[in-house]
């Protein structure tokens, strides 16, 4: 079978190595000039800078990434993080472990005036994902529209589960006001973790999604050499491996149904006819590529889905001198009220990552979201400038406060707003992430990785279960797994 794939982000090569793996001829189409999408990488000289994603997840043995790379007979280089990142929010540091106990000591000792509300909060929390944690083994795609994944979802139910199953529609802003947590500084705390994940605060979050972002640091949390752009490049290598065909800088413009399947015409007017397409880009951007009674019937399955706000980032990216560096955490998050979602994101590299940049510095990523209406005239030069020299001055504060030793000198600062996003990873608007993950757009409410057109699916982070590399390469497997993989 011929499969078309558009997109080379970790969903489209995910669907792209497993079909190869069983035979198919796989396609992939990637319209920049790098693999990865929002976990991709760019060069400045002597370094290179993750453009986005960086902490990375599922690579502990059971782990979505682990299991995957096994399979292909893939290998990528990551560490283990005891101590996952450091959080600085109202004056005070938290340092976020790996290990669960150590981390909720932590907590009770950095806020003893809450200790027994955190402590049962979490205890919550924890016991919920335990709960649920065979439907997350399985992996069933949700919303059901087979019979089959409806069926491999009711082989993982438990009897047990019923109590966490009644939370379905309970947002984490109830739990946290149960708890007598909600205003806290603890919420603050929860907050920047969970927005990271599922695109959203915690009052808003879903209650079981928000159980498994706050449980998945504690399953394994990794440094990758280099960033997760290697994870992409392994995904590739099994395609080729496997005799399919990966093409940068192939975007394609127009996708049509016609007799004998799917016709793909790229910018340069190039056609490649398909049996299956599997659209890895944001809905957004497949309802752009249809046309006429195919466009119809795509919009009337996604509309609602269409209609969804999402942020944008922007990042800020740096190198900084190894002495200021040293004993400081690779990753670290900086809360500040003159950020629209309140916190920023740091991530830097580790002294001896090769991969990243050999000269005696660290690179530096500082991402934060940003309410995309602010940019709304970014095509505007002069706009776009003033916004961009504004957010660039408020990361190199929130850098300063991460490194009170640094001057504000640095061999490369390079600011990337929604623009850099539209024209290198062709994201509609500059919106990355996928959708907020609450009880109304979340789970049930999701998008589905299958279209009621013929032999069209969709998949990455518009997509059930949402944003990140694990939910992208989750989307990927639900179709792969539809095209014939028993993974």
């Amino acid at each position: 079978m011929r499969i078309g794939i558009i997109g080379g982000g970790i969903a489209g090569l995910t669907t792209g190595a497993l079909a190869s793996r069983i035979g198919h001829d796989v396609t992939v189409f990637e319209s920049s000039r790098e693999w990865g999408g929002c976990a991709g990488k760019f060069e400045r000289g002597d370094y290179r800078f993750p453009a986005g994603a960086t902490l990375g997840m599922g690579f502990e043995p059971g782990g979505l990434h682990e299991r995957v790379l096994t399979y292909l007979g893939e290998s990528i280089d990551v560490r283990v993080l005891e101590e996952v990142m450091q959080i600085h929010v109202d004056g005070k540091t938290v340092r976020y472990y790996q290990d669960p106990t150590r981390f909720l000591l932590e907590l009770e000792s950095t806020f003893p005036e809450l200790a027994p509300r955190i402590r049962a909060f979490l205890n919550e929390v924890w016991t919920d994902f335990e709960t649920i944690r065979p439907l997350f083994e399985t992996l069933p795609a949700l919303p059901f529209r087979t019979i089959h994944y409806a069926s491999v979802a009711i082989r993982g139910f438990r009897p047990t589960q019923l109590r966490a199953f009644r939370k379905l529609y309970r947002s984490l802003g109830t739990t946290l006001k149960r708890h007598r947590l909600d205003g806290t500084a603890f919420e603050r705390v929860i907050d920047g973790i969970l927005l990271d994940s599922l695109q959203t605060g915690a009052r808003e979050a879903s209650h079981l999604l928000a159980a498994v972002a706050l449980s998945i640091y504690h399953e394994g949390a990794f440094y990758v050499d280099g960033g997760l752009y290697t994870l992409a490049h392994a995904l590739e290598r099994s395609i080729q491996k496997d005799g399919g065909q990966t093409l940068l800088g192939r975007q394609i413009v127009k996708l049509e149904r016609v007799a004998d399947g799917w016709l793909l015409t790229d910018r340069r007017g190039r056609l490649d006819l398909v049996d299956v397409v599997v659209s890895a880009i944001p809905l957004e951007a497949t309802a752009q590529l249809l046309s006429g009674d195919t466009s119809r019937q795509f919009s009337k399955q996604y509309g609602r889905h269409l209609k969804r706000s999402q942020w944008g980032t922007f990042s800020l990216y740096v190198t900084l001198p190894e002495a200021i560096c040293m004993n400081r955490p690779l990753f670290q998050q900086v809360y500040s009220d003159d950020l629209p979602s309140g916190h920023a994101f740091i991530s830097m590299s580790a002294a001896d990552d090769s991969l990243r940049t050999e000269r005696p510095e660290r690179t530096v990523t500082v991402s934060t979201h940003i309410d995309l209406t602010e940019w709304q005239a970014w095509k505007d030069k002069v706009t776009y400038e003033k916004l961009e020299t504004d957010w660039t001055e408020r990361l190199v504060s929130v850098v300063s406060r991460a490194f009170p030793d640094w001057n504000g000198e640095s061999s490369v600062m390079l600011p990337g707003g929604p623009g850099a996003w539209v024209k290198y990873t062709k994201r509609p608007h500059g919106a990355v992430g996928g959708y907020a993950q609450t009880p109304q757009q979340a789970l049930f409410h999701a998008a589905s990785y299958r279209t009621t057109l013929p032999n069209l699916y969709v998949c990455g982070d518009t997509v059930f279960p949402g944003a990140g590399t694990i939910g992208a390469m989750t989307s990927g497997l639900h179709v792969a797994r539809a095209l014939g993989s028993k993974l």
